[in-house]
């Protein structure tokens, strides 16, 4: 990974770390689980551990000023309408925040994933953390898609978490997303149609093919770097 972002600012030399995303991730993926019990103030409180994804996240990313500025301004289009959408009990407003979260996890996800494959610089602690992040990121773009697709077709999936309001199960296919990502199918979830049965294949697929060639890359640098 490059030593230095090349937006030159100091927020950006101090936070634009691969491993405070990373951190940020793991907290949102911790404290998310535990807010389910408090429909308003609980999501609420998700929104601001997320806040730091969507501060760390377009700062990881910050390679030119125009990268930087579009990926702030995708996680303002998701951040700012989720919030709004618990104040208000806005279901349109979750729907906009669903879908421009999917936009931004997916932007992030493909940066990185670009640098990963492109830099042939040794292999890092930073380098480590981008791809750890490039997982993580790909689990919740699918569960962002999971929920949006759930709030236009609620039959769409069968099983534990559905009996929730729409905007409560949301952390129920983050734990779905990330148990098809890792092909560990408990089965306590399960797509009902074949649109969304696709869609978790998919996901299935790019979780294993994802591990397969990033570590085998990222094994093959180092050993080429010490020889």
């Amino acid at each position: 990974m490059p030593a230095h972002p090349l937006v030159n600012w100091p927020i950006v030399r101090a936070l634009g770390r691969q491993r405070y995303l990373a951190l940020s991730l793991l907290a949102f993926l911790c404290v998310a689980p535990f807010t389910v019990h408090y429909p308003a103030t609980g999501r609420l409180f998700a929104y601001g551990v997320l806040a730091l994804v969507f501060i760390t996240g377009p700062l990881a990313v910050a390679r030119t000023r125009l990268t930087l500025a579009f990926a702030v301004f995708l996680a303002l289009l998701s951040l700012l309408p989720g919030v709004v959408s618990t104040l208000g009990q806005s279901d349109v407003a979750y729907r906009f925040s669903l879908v421009a979260g999917i936009v931004f996890f997916s932007f992030l996800a493909g940066l990185i994933t670009r640098e990963l494959l492109v830099d042939d610089s040794a292999v890092d602690s930073e380098t480590i953390w981008a791809a750890v992040n490039v997982y993580v990121l790909v689990g919740l773009c699918f569960a962002f898609w999971y929920a949006a697709l759930a709030l236009f077709e609620p039959d769409l999936f069968i099983g534990k978490f559905m009996d929730q309001s729409l905007r409560g199960q949301l952390i129920g296919f983050i734990y779905f997303s990330f148990v098809t990502l890792t092909t560990l199918g408990y089965g306590d979830i399960t797509p009902n149609a074949t649109g969304v049965a696709t869609l978790t294949y998919l996901e299935a697929l790019i979780g294993q093919l994802y591990l397969a060639i990033m570590i085998a890359r990222l094994v093959g640098l180092y050993i080429a770097r010490r020889e």
